[in-house]
């Protein structure tokens, strides 16, 4: 089914890599991947990585290297957990997106339609709040207070409103873009308020449940007792590395940033962009097209809902671009991953580890590579009008 809007594509940072698309052999496409795995662990000293690959309905990799725990001698496995950092708002953008099909969520209206406070709720829409473009201030004392401190399991994104509600926007909504983790604690109250339904209770039944996503949760005390990985904030002169804080809570963020969850589990998430019946054309297109300021001008990030929009080619000299959904994320002196989407093609490939090393950001031009080795283009069908 052809979606008909239009979006005007930006050539970002992997279209620049080359992977012939040549038909090979699964077997040998995935020993590639394996030994590309290697090469990674090795050049940014990774205690593990776990990556995933998904075409069409399946997922046709996924593997995991190192230690999920150096103390304890304990291998990672692709049931590894890791913290996935603000790979928790696509997410979030997916079940505004629900809500959006669902006649429960009106992006234009204002975020106090859901939500009365702050006060300054009633300055701008759902959908400007999900861009990054409200003004929200992210870097907060009192998210330091609740992470490292006053550690609490929080149950309802209103129940973390304190880290944010006390400051003032940074500038006037719509005018300019400042990426806010906060912001999407108040976006998940929007969510929990529209559904009325507990925000994670909402996503376990409309996203992880419906997506097989078993491995995805709240990363409270009693979460990841078994598969998650331990951390480690540095390596130190004698080569071994140095464990990160282990009192910590991340709940606090939700939407913004609170999950733990797989590279397999989120290739599953990554099906809910495809052109299939999980979301509408309206709701894939609303995703699909980067947030505008009040002046007009696309957002600097080029976000949308939950997602930075983009643009792929397969091959160096291709003239054809295909749509691309992408997030990174990073959970401070803990872990960074990454989920790369081409909707078109029904391609995906995401990865974790339970480390961030210099230049972590390098690692998703890696994986760019090795998911065009997989994507035959002849298999790719256009669902959006570029302009």
């Amino acid at each position: 089914m052809r979606l008909f809007g239009c979006l005007v594509f930006f050539n970002f940072g992997l279209i620049g890599f080359f992977v012939s698309p040549i038909v090979v052999a699964q077997g040998s496409i995935d020993a590639e991947t394996l030994q590309r795995m290697k090469e990674l662990k090795e050049k940014y000293q990774l205690p593990s990585v776990s990556v995933a690959v998904g075409l069409v309905e399946e997922i046709v990799f996924a593997e995991a290297i190192g230690f999920s725990d150096i103390e304890k001698n304990r291998p990672a496995t692709r049931e590894t957990q890791y913290s996935v950092g603000s790979l928790a708002k696509p997410m979030t953008g997916i079940a505004l997106a629900r809500l959006m099909d669902s006649g429960q969520v009106d992006l234009q209206a204002p975020v106090s339609k859901y939500v009365k406070q702050p006060e300054y709720t009633q300055q701008f829409s759902v959908r400007e709040l999900a861009a990054h473009i409200a003004g929200v201030p992210h870097n907060t004392a009192e998210r330091h207070t609740a992470e490292f401190v006053d550690i609490k399991d929080h149950i309802s994104p209103f129940d973390a409103f304190y880290v944010f509600d006390s400051h003032p926007l940074l500038f006037p909504p719509g005018t300019d873009y400042e990426y806010s983790s906060n912001g999407y604690i108040l976006l998940s109250a929007v969510i929990e308020s529209a559904a009325d339904m507990n925000y994670v209770n909402f996503l376990q039944s409309s996203l992880w449940d419906e997506l097989g996503m078993k491995s995805t949760e709240l990363d409270t005390f009693l979460a990841g007792r078994e598969h998650e990985a331990s951390y480690y904030q540095a390596i130190k002169p004698d080569g071994n590395f140095a464990i990160s804080p282990v009192n910590r809570d991340r709940s606090f963020l939700f939407g913004g940033g609170g999950f733990i969850s797989t590279p397999s589990d989120l290739i599953r998430l990554s099906r809910a962009t495809f052109p299939e019946d999980f979301l509408s054309d309206d709701a894939r297109l609303a995703m699909a097209t980067p947030a505008r300021l009040r002046n007009g001008e696309i957002n600097s990030d080029r976000y949308s809902l939950g997602w930075r929009v983009a643009a792929i080619r397969l091959t160096e000299d291709a003239k054809e671009e295909w749509l691309a959904l992408h997030h990174g994320g990073v959970t401070d002196k803990a872990s960074t991953a990454y989920l790369l989407v081409v909707p078109e093609c029904k391609a995906s490939i995401a990865f974790a580890t339970n480390y961030i090393p210099e230049k972590f950001w390098r690692m998703r031009g890696d994986m760019a590579k090795v998911l065009k080795g997989y994507i035959n283009q002849e298999q790719c069908r256009r669902s959006f009008k570029a302009s």
